[in-house]
């Protein structure tokens, strides 16, 4: 079961199951990354034409909401839009400041699978960055 209608109004919210719900910031916040600089160098690749990690995407019922395409929107302070790459973007930021290191690898006319749709590119930004990544390698303790 969701939230009642009355907290969402007509959009829908995480409910108890599946993975798009698992993954809702109700259940599962990323934020302490940016406190474990450990993990090493992360590579982020992404595609300018994802329609699905954005910061304006049609699929985000929030964003729909405050453009008007969904009536009876409940207002960004119940429902608000995800800015999927600015709070990606912001995450990284602060990994960085706190000492890890991140490089954003844009790929354009790449949708949301830039590893099927570039398969070479993405093989070798991944390679760039274990031979980068290896250079640093601290013995085991």
């Amino acid at each position: 079961m969701g939230p009642s209608p009355a907290r969402t109004g007509p959009v829908p919210g995480p409910g108890p199951t599946g993975i798009n719900n698992a993954l809702s910031p109700r259940y599962y916040n990323l934020g302490a990354f940016a406190d474990v600089p450990e993990v090493g160098p992360v590579l982020w690749v992404r595609g300018d034409a994802d329609a699905i990690v954005s910061d304006t995407s049609l699929l985000d019922l929030g964003n729909l909401g405050a453009v008007g395409a969904i009536p009876g929107w409940p207002g960004a302070d119940v429902y608000p839009p995800q800015p999927m790459v600015s709070q990606m973007r912001t995450v990284l930021d602060r990994f960085a400041a706190a000492g890890g290191s991140y490089e954003e690898v844009v790929l354009e006319g790449v949708g949301h699978s830039p590893h099927l749709e570039e398969p070479d590119r993405f093989s070798e930004l991944l390679a760039g960055l274990l031979a980068r990544d290896s250079e640093h390698v601290r013995p085991a303790s």
